[in-house]
């Protein structure tokens, strides 16, 4: 491994413990949603709401998973897989010191817009060094899903 080129470790998200007043709620609010559906004679929808809500309750128990990354010569890689910089368009390192510490990187490609790269203990200001090099930087404003997202706990 050269100077330019960093590998690191992170939780591939960071874990929220849910209470049993979260879960509480979501199975309320999914009831309520679910029985609406019913009423209006729409059993997809209801269908929907059911699985969304069992659905989030699984993803409320799960563990995330420590995942490698790194940034180097060739490109990002996350576990396994590269991104070659030829397929990337820019990134933005996001960091709030009792917050958040990513790094997401737009993708040229339709269908893997974005990529997110937690940063757990690692110097965003070194891996934005060997970055700001290969990709533009741009800041890239948080969308509405992952604002919802942190609002719920996830």
């Amino acid at each position: 491994m050269d100077a330019s080129e960093i590998s690191w470790s992170a939780s591939e998200y960071e874990r929220r413990s849910k209470s049993g007043e979260w879960y509480w709620t979501l199975g309320i609010l999914t009831s309520a949603l679910a029985f609406a559906a019913f009423l209006l004679k729409n059993m997809l929808f209801a269908i929907f709401i059911v699985l969304a809500g069992f659905t989030a309750a699984l993803y409320g128990t799960k563990t995330p998973k420590n995942i490698d990354l790194s940034v180097g010569a060739k490109g990002v890689r996350i576990g396994n897989k590269i991104y070659p910089y030829e397929n990337l368009k820019s990134f933005w390192v996001r960091y709030e010191p009792a917050g958040k510490k990513e790094i997401e990187v737009i993708s040229k490609k339709l269908f893997m817009p974005r990529l997110i790269l937690p940063l757990g203990d690692t110097d965003p200001n070194k891996i934005r060094a060997i970055l700001v090099r290969v990709l533009k930087e741009e800041e890239i404003k948080e969308s509405l899903s992952d604002i919802i997202a942190e609002r719920l706990g996830f």
